[in-house]
């Protein structure tokens, strides 16, 4: 299945990027779990648009003080929180993901898929914020793989990031708005180097397959083709 520009007319809204991104990461969590071991790894899709984080975050401070169940039937008491020392504005970045993490113990993190936003990509500081969350994920030794397809955004969020973690030799040619990228940290011979494969892509061409390194277990090589292929299909893009 070629790539469909989802960002300019006549598929641009119809349906909008949130919607063909949830459903291509519902066809990547069902490849990922037909995929692993379920003993060791589960897969699941994390979907969260920043431009609501009052529903996540904000609803915290509407609760007021006072007296709270403990869930054991009693009842705690809060200390009156202080006031703030101050406020500073914040970019809660698009987080359109499917996660890998182990099902054993607690749950731990293996592995990222990033969706590229129109959002992620529209001004610096939603650049910066991205970047700054996969540079975090890789230096945990989080493995992420980046699935840039927004058209009518032209910021290149690879090279960003390899200027903002010193791998500058990294950086994609001409900048290319369009891309997968995939990210292995490793450790070898007493150094940290994280393992990098890059593939430009353009509306028409058919998708790379893209390895997909998880900590503490193999590196899988990701269908991205099938996967995009079956969540077009299920939303009736496809002629």
């Amino acid at each position: 299945m070629p790539l469909l520009d989802h960002f300019h007319p006549p598929l641009a809204e119809l349906p909008p990027w949130s919607s063909v991104a949830t459903t291509w990461a519902v066809s990547l969590t069902r490849w990922l779990n037909a995929t692993l071991s379920t003993d060791e790894f589960i897969a699941f899709p994390t979907i969260h648009l920043g431009a609501h984080v009052e529903a996540d975050v904000a609803e915290y401070d509407k609760r007021t003080n006072g007296a709270n169940s403990n869930g054991n039937g009693g009842v705690v008491t809060l200390a009156e929180v202080p006031p703030a020392t101050g406020t500073f504005a914040a970019v809660f970045p698009d987080d359109l993901e499917v996660r890998v993490a182990t099902s054993r113990h607690e749950w731990s993190l293996c592995g990222v898929i990033e969706l590229v936003s129109g959002a992620n990509k529209k001004e610096a500081n939603e650049r910066a914020a991205f970047v700054a969350k996969c540079a975090g994920y890789l230096q945990r030794g989080i493995g992420v793989v980046v699935v840039d397809v927004v058209t009518n955004r032209l910021a290149n969020l690879h090279n960003q990031l390899m200027r903002y973690l010193g791998g500058t030799a990294l950086a994609m040619p001409g900048e290319p708005p369009n891309y997968v990228a995939s990210y292995r940290p490793v450790r070898r011979e007493e150094r940290n180097e994280v393992d990098a494969w890059l593939n430009a892509v353009a509306v028409g061409d058919s998708l790379p397959t893209a390895p997909f390194a998880l900590r503490g277990g193999p590196t899988l090589v990701l269908d991205l083709e099938s996967t995009y292929t079956e969540a077009v299909h299920d939303l009736g893009l496809s002629s």
